[in-house]
């Protein structure tokens, strides 16, 4: 039966420029260079000025890159931007005079590269920059989701386990950790840690998808009343909703379980 994992980087998308440089030339490359750098040159004034501020601070640097950002076209000059970035920042002396104001803005610099590696289908990428965001700043529990949701996807399940621990240690209202979570139990046949978890995720959202996967691992485990009572529990959420996909396989998961509650009747 098909399992239901929450997308990772849901707080990591941001909105780009929708309008598009055509037919550049040399000139135009010249001219984003020259853009480029002033850019880099009002990020780190805006930088020195306004480190005491702290995390405001750091807000309006993420939002200068996200802008700087949106004026390329491509994943390939948005990387190259970014790596550019943080070779100045580990470069100047200025941050090395204070390592743990050059982590923070170092972090949110990589936190920008593993998403566009992420929207770039590169998962290997993606989970370098997580790895170098938590290396730099080890508070962030949406980046241990990230790249714990990441190694789930890649059958990587007890390294996913290690870190959506850690996202629940530090976000422990985070419904959509307990979800994975649970799916990645499953899938180590820890049947009663993974309902644990779908449990939590449904006190605390509610969600249809928590209810349909508990409802596959009681199936699982041959608890089969159990699995139809959360498939149709499922059901109910969704009845007026536009996922056919998930209606398709609750339908399925439902005459499957009647089927096998009808079989042990006999």
């Amino acid at each position: 039966m098909k399992y239901y994992y929450i997308l990772p980087f849901p707080l990591l998308l941001f909105t780009s420029c929708t309008s598009r440089i055509m037919e550049i030339g040399f000139a135009g490359i010249i001219a984003l260079f020259v853009l480029m750098f002033i850019l880099f040159g009002l990020m780190f004034f805006l930088i020195a000025r306004r480190k005491k501020k702290g995390e405001k601070s750091l807000v309006k640097f993420n939002n200068d890159i996200a802008i700087a950002l949106s004026k390329f076209d491509t994943a390939e000059q948005k990387i190259n931007m970014l790596n550019m970035l943080i070779a100045r920042i580990e470069d100047d002396e200025k941050y090395k005079k204070d390592e743990d104001w050059q982590k923070k803005v170092l972090a949110k610099a990589h936190m920008h590269l593993a998403t566009i590696h992420y929207r770039s289908g590169d998962e290997i990428q993606t989970l370098n920059s997580c790895t170098k965001v938590i290396e730099l700043d080890d508070t962030d529990g949406m980046v241990f989701y990230n790249r714990g949701s990441i190694y789930s996807n890649r059958g990587m399940y007890e390294k996913a386990l290690q870190d959506l621990d850690k996202t629940i240690e530090l976000i422990p209202d985070f419904a959509s950790a307990y979800n994975n979570r649970g799916l990645v139990h499953e899938k180590l046949e820890h049947y009663e840690e993974a309902i644990e978890d779908f449990d939590k995720a449904i006190e605390l959202e509610g969600s249809p998808i928590a209810y349909f996967n508990r409802g596959n691992t009681y199936y699982e485990m041959e608890r089969y009343q159990e699995a139809l009572e959360s498939y149709e529990s499922s059901f109910e959420l969704i009845e007026n909703a536009s996922d056919s996909e998930l209606k398709e396989e609750l339908e399925i998961s439902v005459k499957a379980t009647k089927e096998k509650l009808t079989d042990s009747e006999k």
